[in-house]
């Protein structure tokens, strides 16, 4: 049977009609409704769904809510969908959402918090069934965040950790991806290892600044503050000067410092490293090793192939959708999910 068209939106009573049902039998299957008493049998379920899905039936959400469903909608807010990370983010969630169901709803919400507000309102509402904030470059907005989820059920943030004790968050687990980088870079007879990154205010890096220096204590080495380069923030590519710059980061770790290894807080600050290596005719790993962090889509495909940390999105999202899908009244405060060295080619 085709479809209707027109303006007008296809109603319960029309799939009753054509299913050959009451009105309460058709709201019993497709809505849940009648705590139970409305019994049919599956051979007339099976019409019910058939006759919905000919008309092209949409349940009404407002009506859903009334009868205790949930939307089955979960949003995630970012920064913005450019973003390589937040590309991958997003293609996995909406992985893990198919599997489960679910639709995913993609929100950029920045410089403002606007897009975050009004899911935020959509949540409570009931138009959604929870919300994940993608803390990723975007730490200027993680006070105010962590304000508005407060009080909260059902909203948390993933990837990274904003410090918020009263936000329930899915977050990589930096210290694991560092100390299999200083393990690997020592069992590959790294002598001294720097870290360029551009910022070391957000409790990611100082984390994994923390384990570095535990990891090569470990091994009898350190990471001391002239090991250590923070610069980059804000450098574009297609800036004259910011190629130049990091050949005078790369010749200063190397020559001065005498860095035989270079760990990288982005993948992109990596490239460039590298990059800046070559330039300076220095072998990569040969002379200097060079290690990432997110193991971005255009990672594998350098020459050579960038060794880099990668995050589990998979098991994150999976674990961060549980979450909201879960019936508990408490959610839990953290969830940690490991981070793993890729090796490849720099190192």
């Amino acid at each position: 049977m085709a479809k209707k068209t027109g303006r007008t939106a296809v109603r319960m009573k029309d799939v009753a009609e054509v299913a050959g049902v009451s009105r309460m039998a058709a709201s019993a299957v497709l809505m849940g409704t009648g705590n139970g008493r409305i019994r049919v049998s599956e051979e007339t379920a099976e019409a019910i769904r058939k006759a919905a899905a000919d008309l092209g039936y949409r349940p009404n959400i407002a009506a859903q809510q009334l009868a205790g469903k949930k939307s089955n909608v979960v949003a995630l807010v970012v920064r913005e969908t450019r973003n390589f990370l937040t590309q991958k983010v997003t293609a996995e969630l909406q992985r893990e959402a198919e599997e489960l169901g679910l639709r995913l709803l993609s929100v950029g919400s920045y410089p403002d918090l606007d897009g975050l507000k009004r899911v935020v309102q959509d949540l409570d509402a009931g138009w959604v069934d929870g919300v994940m904030y993608l803390a990723h470059e975007n730490e200027e907005q993680w006070d105010e965040v962590g304000k508005l989820f407060e009080s909260r059920q059902n909203v948390l943030t993933v990837l990274e950790n904003l410090g918020n004790e009263g936000t329930c968050r899915v977050i990589s687990d930096v210290r694991t991806g560092a100390k299999e980088s200083i393990d690997h870079l020592v069992s590959t007879g790294r002598k001294k290892v720097a870290l360029l990154t551009e910022q070391r205010e957000s409790l990611s890096i100082l984390d994994r600044i923390e384990s570095y220096r535990e990891a090569l204590g470990e091994h009898g080495m350190e990471l001391s503050e002239d090991q250590i380069i923070v610069d980059t923030k804000g450098w574009l590519v297609n800036d004259p000067t910011t190629f130049p710059r990091f050949d005078e980061i790369s010749r200063h770790l190397v020559e001065e410092v005498g860095a035989d290894a270079i760990l990288c807080d982005t993948d992109f600050n990596a490239v460039a490293v590298c990059r800046s290596l070559r330039r300076l005719n220095l072998a990569i790993p040969d002379k200097v090793a060079v290690i990432g962090w997110h193991d971005l889509q255009f990672s594998s495909l350098l020459d050579p192939p960038l060794t880099t940390v990668a995050h589990d999105l998979p098991a994150l999202l999976k674990a961060a959708v549980n979450v909201i899908q879960s019936d508990s009244d408490e959610m839990p405060s953290e969830i940690l999910i490991p981070t793993k060295l890729r090796i490849r080619h720099t190192s």
